[in-house]
């Protein structure tokens, strides 16, 4: 992992520019994925808005460090990732295109994975659009496999569950090192 972000919870100040990482990160990612008339409401509307209206106080952000050089999206604040988790399942978790491959996204999701399991989770859960196969990757490669196929509601894309263990039976946290 590199050192040039810092995650932390959002705050509210955080909106805008979180607002602004989504409406430009949605269409990179997804625009050969889904259809342009179903994303134009998240990057043209207030749909975005909303949504990080709402789930902002359950967000962690990655920041980029200034003084490394590292800065975010045009007028974006520094804010470079954003992901938010509810219970056991990853709801969501976007890097800014011109941040991906820095450590980011593997950050946010070692953290988000970190809070399900304090709080009891023993496997985490997600969705993933399948022809999203830089993602994909991106989960499979940090031991997170394939549970499941379904069409995502919203969108009609195509969508693979994934899970990973987190814990071992017993509670017992799955990266921790056994004792003899």
């Amino acid at each position: 992992m590199i050192s040039d972000f810092s995650l932390r919870r959002a705050a509210k100040e955080d909106v805008p520019a979180i607002v602004r990482l989504c409406i430009e990160t949605i269409p990179e990612v997804y625009g050969p994925i889904i259809p342009a008339e179903t994303l134009r409401p998240w990057v043209e509307g207030d749909v975005v808005e909303g949504l990080v209206e709402v789930q902002w106080p359950r967000m962690i952000v990655a920041v980029a460090d200034r003084a490394a050089g590292i800065v975010g999206s045009e007028g974006g604040g520094g804010v470079v990732g954003v992901a938010a988790a509810s219970g056991d399942a990853v709801d969501l978790l976007w890097v800014h295109p011109h941040h991906q491959g820095r450590g980011i996204g593997t950050a946010l999701l070692g953290r988000l994975e970190a809070e399900m399991r304090a709080g009891g989770h023993r496997t985490g859960r997600l969705c993933c659009f399948t022809e999203n196969l830089r993602a994909m990757r991106f989960y499979q490669g940090r031991g997170w496999t394939a549970a499941g196929e379904g069409v995502n509601e919203e969108t009609g894309a195509p969508e693979t569950r994934m899970e990973k263990c987190l814990m071992e039976e017993g509670g017992r946290d799955r990266r921790a090192p056994r004792r003899p």
